[in-house]
């Protein structure tokens, strides 16, 4: 497949996944981005909200809005860390937990579909995601840097 389409598959992908999604979520009160959040939370408890961002290269201030929508929710609970006042650790309350089962189980059942009926091979294409979006976050990473280094000599 020539490269130039790859970009174009994703973006349908990621788009028609966002439909879903966004139609799953909608009946619990949150939105598509908190989705990714209850996800990440559910599979890491105790975690901080930095180190959620930069698992999920997603932006801070967006993570803080979402955070507050899913607190005033009754889906997540902030404590502080034990040892560090600054940091919170951030778990899924009861209902929390139930809504992360019921969406984890929801988005096996898409992609299992999905999968099956394209006869893909879940392993080594979830491999192959997983290095792509790590080539692609380092790649970004590096032009923001880069961008910053131009910023400041001027």
């Amino acid at each position: 497949m020539p490269s130039s389409k790859i970009g174009k598959y994703i973006s349908i992908l990621n788009r028609q996944s966002q439909k879903y999604l966004h139609h799953l979520v909608e009946q619990y009160g949150i939105g598509y981005s908190s989705y990714y959040f209850v996800m990440y939370i559910g599979a890491n408890p105790k975690c901080s909200q930095r180190e959620m961002c930069d698992s999920m290269a997603m932006d801070q201030a967006m993570a803080t809005r979402e955070m507050r929508r899913l607190e005033k929710s009754g889906y997540i609970i902030r404590e502080k860390r034990p040892g560090n006042a600054k940091t919170y650790e951030i778990s899924l309350s009861e209902s929390g937990e139930k809504l992360y089962l019921k969406l984890k189980d929801k988005l096996t059942e898409w992609w299992g579909e999905l999968l099956a009926e394209s006869e893909i091979d879940p392993e080594p294409f979830s491999e192959q995601l997983r290095i792509l979006a790590k080539a692609a976050h380092e790649k970004a990473a590096g032009m923001e840097n880069q961008e910053k280094r131009t910023k400041k000599t001027r």
